[in-house]
């Protein structure tokens, strides 16, 4: 065929119209024609193996999940985490765009490229704490080398950082929701049983989890002799903590000490160490990043979030305004909605800004799993539209209206996605780059 693309970004190259996107079922792709000279298959901007596209009567027909924006957790709580403790405006996005990568590429506020790390297994037990282990025990591990990391230049130290806190927002973005009462649940299963949700949230009410501080501090001291005697690497070779501590690592020590007692540490993540997972995914689908899911457990990483912030960079603590946050997961609860474009809201008026912007995230050729998700499984348009609508709401509600309601889009290069509750194999284009919603 010549021209083969990632479906997210076809269009830069041909000119497409509804009728132009079509379905062969004889093929394990989807088959594009534009200009009715040119066909573009899916073979190397979606991978077939994990995503064949067959009959009909072979496969169940497409159903949207719930996959929402996760930049709420990662990049938008941080960014706004770091304003507040008096981070200096290019550090502090430098530092949330560093944690957000693991996901998506930020390139500037309205473009936003979406990731697979996800999908590789050392990322997903790295850098998403998908072990199958305890969060106490990872949220401890990542928060003292989070404390301590030091890499050969200040770039790399930022990046490094960056991944930490992601990984450090995964200890509980990442916690399964069946293990408070394990003794009353077999499975939530909210991927196949969304009717649970309900279930879910009460069952979650209250847990906010331990204050970071009284475990990270007496450790200190500990870690400073170690890292005097080995260098930084201390917290990563696993060589050097067998001959300090027995022969055991930091992480077999750490839950020696905290969590030998059964049931002493509840909250267990999804997925398996050593091998690659889709616990997270099967199980529950996108429910577990969704913070008005678990609205104390949010509010309980924000807290611990802002003391490792502070500490690392010498920032005072005191300045976190919980009740903002708390303010904007009250909102999150009464809408269930993503507290994306929320938070990026209140980053603005940090910031002395009058305007949000709200960008539809994609994906470029060459990220196979990255394109098999924005064609086939996350409505990316119809996300970034609901975001929209829940900001305009969440700002009228404290600034009394907005300024240019109903001119929100701005259009440029035209991508091709999965049409919102249409069939398994329709498809629409769209030019809708991103939203920008202006107020006063």
């Amino acid at each position: 065929m010549g021209n083969n693309g990632n479906f997210t970004e076809i269009s830069k190259k041909f000119n497409l119209n509804a009728e132009s996107i079509k379905l062969d079922s004889k093929k394990e792709h989807l088959t594009v024609t534009g200009n009715k000279k040119n066909t573009i298959d899916g073979k190397d901007g979606v991978s077939m193996k994990n995503y064949k596209v067959t009959d009909k009567k072979e496969e169940e027909p497409y159903k949207e999940n719930v996959f929402f924006y996760e930049t709420d957790g990662h990049y938008s709580t941080v960014y706004l985490v770091c304003l507040m403790l008096g981070m200096d405006e290019a550090g502090a996005e430098e530092l949330a765009i560093a944690t957000e990568n693991p996901d998506t590429d930020v390139h500037s506020e309205t473009d936003f490229e979406i990731d697979q790390t996800w999908g590789y297994p050392s990322d997903q037990k790295e850098i998403h704490s998908l072990t199958g282990g305890f969060h106490g025990t990872e949220e401890l591990l990542t928060a003292l080398k989070f404390l301590y990391i030091k890499e050969k230049t200040p770039k790399e130290t930022t990046n490094k950082l960056g991944e930490l806190l992601h990984r450090f927002g995964d200890t509980y973005a990442h916690t399964k929701f069946d293990n408070i009462k394990p003794a009353d649940l077999i499975f939530y299963d909210l991927k196949h049983k969304p009717e649970n949700a309900e279930k879910a949230i009460e069952s979650w009410k209250g847990q906010g989890g331990k204050k970071l501080s009284d475990d990270v501090e007496p450790w200190i001291k500990f870690i400073n002799y170690y890292i005097d005697k080995y260098g930084y690497t201390f917290l990563t070779n696993e060589d050097y903590q067998k001959k300090s501590m027995y022969g055991r690592t930091l992480k077999q020590y750490l839950k020696e000490i905290y969590f030998n007692k059964p049931g002493e540490d509840k909250f267990i993540m999804y997925g398996t160490e050593g091998y690659f997972t889709l616990d997270h995914m099967q199980t529950d689908a996108g429910y577990p990043d969704l913070i008005y899911m678990r609205p104390d457990w949010y509010l309980c990483y924000v807290k611990n979030l802002a003391w490792i912030i502070s500490v690392r960079f010498k920032l005072d603590h005191n300045k976190l305004n919980i009740t903002l946050f708390e303010k904007m997961v009250k909102f999150a609860k009464e809408n269930k909605c993503s507290m994306k474009g929320i938070i990026d809201f209140e980053i603005a008026k940090f910031r002395k800004k009058q305007e949000v912007y709200i960008p539809v995230f994609y994906s470029k050729p060459g990220r196979i799993l990255a394109s098999a998700d924005a064609v086939y499984n996350t409505d990316y348009l119809g996300n970034a539209k609901a975001v929209v609508e829940n900001t305009k709401k969440y700002i009228t509600e404290n600034l009394g209206t907005t300024t240019n309601n109903g001119q929100e889009a701005h259009h440029g290069n035209t991508k091709i996605h999965k049409k919102p509750n249409g069939d398994w194999y329709q498809y629409e284009i769209y030019d809708e780059d991103y939203f920008i919603i202006k107020f006063k």
